[in-house]
């Protein structure tokens, strides 16, 4: 990765920090402080045993770490107020970059919920770029996914895992009044640790 210029996610980060904290001076109005709320579930992959995953619950997703490896991680954020909501991506601080790094975030809006028992899948192929904003209309839900990069994996000790994407900072505006709220989903916690060297199953073949 070139190093010349900050990548996309890193100047959205910039631009989230300088909103939370713009809010926290009374900038953004009181309406459009807190305007998501977040579902308890995830969607993640690809996954295998083979690269050193184990289960996946309520506390988050065990992971293995291989240099290279792509993971996609999928919540979904609720629009509560009466007002359509421009969400215009999402970021914030990350903990092991030199680990595991998110390098882009695609925000969609979902469709209304299916009627019976039929399950509508949100995750999408893993992508280096950022979305375009989307707007999402009152009482509806939106489809944040971050796409994580796995790095230098030896720095991750033998035995202790790393926890990361403990919360995601959304960027969002309404009607020219921009703002940023933290959200957290415990199931889409990252829960690394070593995975194989040489997986017998190729990375990155799906995802």
């Amino acid at each position: 990765m070139r190093r010349d210029r900050l990548p996309h996610t890193a100047t959205l980060g910039l631009a989230i920090a300088a909103l939370v904290v713009a809010g926290g001076c009374g900038a953004s109005p009181q309406s459009v402080k807190r305007p998501f709320v977040a579902g308890n579930g995830e969607e993640s992959g690809p996954s295998s045993g083979v690269w050193g995953d184990g289960s996946s619950g309520p506390g988050g997703m065990q992971i293995g770490c291989i240099r290279g490896r792509r993971l996609a991680v999928l919540i979904a954020v609720h629009n509560r107020t009466k007002t359509a909501i421009t969400l215009l991506g999402a970021g914030g601080p990350q903990s092991s970059p030199r680990v595991i790094e998110r390098v882009a975030v695609q925000v969609r809006l979902a469709p209304p919920p299916p009627k019976g028992d039929l399950a509508v899948i949100g995750l999408r192929t893993w992508n280096p770029r950022a979305s375009s904003p989307v707007s999402i209309p009152p009482a509806r839900d939106a489809w944040v996914q971050s796409n994580f990069l796995m790095k230098n994996c030896s720095l991750l000790r033998l035995v202790e895992p790393v926890t990361v994407n403990r919360s995601t900072t959304l960027a969002f505006s309404v009607d020219g009044d921009r703002g940023g709220q933290v959200v957290s989903v415990e199931a889409a916690q990252i829960i690394l640790t070593r995975g194989p060297l040489h997986p017998s199953l190729p990375i990155n073949q799906v995802g």
